[in-house]
């Protein structure tokens, strides 16, 4: 099972580790963990593209969370103007409600995850931690449908910082 993957299943079992009363920092390690594992899921998949396979590692680290979420925020936006815009539909509606379904998940649990980690005000539930993960889940899902279409590989090359390029 790939590194992703495991932290998936780690944070639905943190979500889950109490029966009764669960206690915030197992709830907050989950969120926090559900947010890495979308990390990871993007950053291997850009790394693969790499032709040097012994350099792959080295290269998922250059990636930057907030280049990451400014770039899937403006994908997010962009998706949303076009499927107002050209309306439209079969395989092409599929893959932009999929790739904004992805843009959105890590843009807004990364802030989500900001606040499991720092804010200690926010008093998390059981119910909104399993939300959220299971929000994830469905992100790796959509991922995994879309992830060798052209936009889903631009938003890939996006997280380097620069803008994708005009279609």
């Amino acid at each position: 099972m790939p590194f992703p993957d495991d932290l998936l299943e780690q944070a639905f079992h943190l979500a889950s580790r109490e029966r009764t009363r669960p206690r915030q920092a197992s709830l907050r390690r989950a969120v926090s963990t559900a947010y890495y594992a979308l990390f990871h899921l993007l950053t291997s998949d850009a790394a693969s593209n790499w032709k040097r396979t012994e350099q792959r590692d080295q290269l998922a680290r250059v990636f930057d969370h907030g280049r990451m979420k400014n770039a899937c925020s403006r994908k997010a936006s962009e998706l949303i103007n076009q499927l107002k815009k050209d309306r439209p539909t079969g395989e092409t509606l599929h893959r932009a409600t999929k790739l904004l379904l992805v843009a959105e998940t890590f843009s807004g649990l990364q802030q989500r995850r900001h606040s499991a980690d720092y804010d200690n005000s926010v008093n998390w539930t059981r119910g909104d931690t399993l939300a959220e993960i299971r929000t994830v889940e469905r992100a790796f899902e959509a991922w995994r449908d879309v992830r060798n279409q052209s936009d889903a590989q631009a938003l890939l090359v996006a997280f380097f910082g620069g803008r994708e390029p005009a279609r």
